[in-house]
């Protein structure tokens, strides 16, 4: 496979996006049926490695569990009685402990998964064969490795993010501590002052953490997927890569960042538009519903009760529905993007995406594809 520069790669990464998504007919010209179940399937797998699908679909609960949860401690805490009991105090850290260790095991078990189905993912839009457990079943260890290199990540940002944000942090206490409501009512910039500095290191921390996903997705996980390579082999290739072809590799990085930003601010107006005529017919039949069940007694308003409720039910179905294929969209073609890219530097990726002609034609597979032979796959969609 010849070099291809961040550029080239774009329409053959379209290309493959279609193919997989849309696979075409048994013969060329022919157009296969939409077939409704295969996109959903595919576009859920891809949709479950994109961290934008989770705080788009999730976040917002979470923000308003952990809001009910902290006004209500925060009104026990005003509550007198609570002062004087010591068994609540007890009780309520004893929760606070067996929640947050509640919390890291789910935690891990998410991390598990979203390691896993990064790896199938790579192996769906790689051989192109539509069988989502083939490719679950192949990756169980590099799975596990991932996960420990996205822990050991992830220790290493919340170490570099304490030595950076915890001293301002700190700093901020300690000058509210002796400030009264006046004074901070007086001069607001008392505080702003403190918190300006903490939105940049959050900014310049959330970038941080896009541009090492992008790192350990696109460039550390094929080796491992592959080769079965360990994780010093994945990050030597890596640095090989960037010391050779740095200014390649940093545009491919701009640019995949500006493709799934564009892409995303696309997918997100349909989805507004599609959600606000949805919204919008709905509250206005509940409009006319309700003024015609206006008088009938508790029957009628038992019926608009029950509209509601399944008018809420349908909007967040096709709400959680077009996301899945927004996200699992994008996905698929971010992964068909990085393996066009990364695999005319890498010949082992590269082969599998455009084999040699020149090539003999009996060639070894990889360790870890060679050693689970699985079952008799159908061959890829050309």
């Amino acid at each position: 496979m010849k070099p291809l520069s961040p550029l080239d790669a774009i329409s053959p990464s379209f290309s493959r996006m279609r193919s997989i998504l849309l696979p075409p007919g048994p013969t060329p010209g022919l157009t296969a049926p939409f077939r409704f179940w295969f996109f959903f399937k595919m576009t859920l797998v891809g949709a479950f490695t994109e961290s934008g699908f989770y705080s788009a679909s999730i976040l917002f609960f979470f923000e308003g569990l952990a809001f009910a949860v902290f006004t209500g401690l925060g009104r026990g805490l005003r509550n007198p009685a609570f002062e004087t009991s010591r068994g609540l105090t007890t009780a309520l850290l004893f929760a606070g402990i067996f929640g947050g260790a509640i919390a890291l095991a789910i935690w891990i078990f998410l991390g598990w998964l979203w390691c896993r189905l990064r790896f199938s993912l790579f192996d769906l839009v790689l051989f192109r064969h539509g069988r989502v457990g083939v490719a679950w079943a192949r990756y169980g260890a590099p799975a596990w490795r991932f996960l420990g290199l996205t822990i050991l990540v992830t220790l290493a940002f919340l170490l570099v993010l304490g030595l950076t944000a915890g001293p301002f942090v700190l700093h901020l206490v300690l000058t509210m501590r002796h400030l009264t409501p006046q004074q901070i009512n007086a001069d607001p910039f008392l505080i702003i002052g403190h918190v300006l500095p903490l939105y940049g290191l959050l900014f310049g921390g959330i970038l941080l953490v896009a541009v090492v996903d992008a790192i350990l997705q696109d460039f550390l996980l094929p080796p491992m997927a592959i080769e079965d390579a360990p994780v010093e082999d994945s990050v030597g290739r890596f640095f090989h890569l960037l010391r050779n072809r740095t200014g390649v590799t940093l545009i491919y990085l701009l640019l995949r960042f500006g493709l799934q930003f564009g892409l995303s601010a696309a997918g997100g107006i349909v989805v507004f538009i599609i959600l606000g005529v949805l919204v919008s017919g709905g509250v206005g039949f509940g409009f006319v519903l309700h003024h015609a069940f206006a008088h009938a007694g508790p029957g009628g308003f038992a019926i608009f009760v029950l509209y509601c409720v399944v008018a809420a039910l349908i909007v967040a179905f096709i709400y959680f529905l077009t996301l899945i294929f927004l996200h699992g969209t994008i996905a698929v073609f971010r992964q068909s993007y990085a393996q066009y890219f990364y695999g005319s530097h890498y010949p082992l990726l590269g082969n599998y995406l455009e084999p040699d002609p020149c090539a003999p034609p009996s060639v070894s597979p990889p360790p870890l594809l060679a050693s689970l032979a699985p079952a008799p796959e159908p061959p890829p969609i050309a």
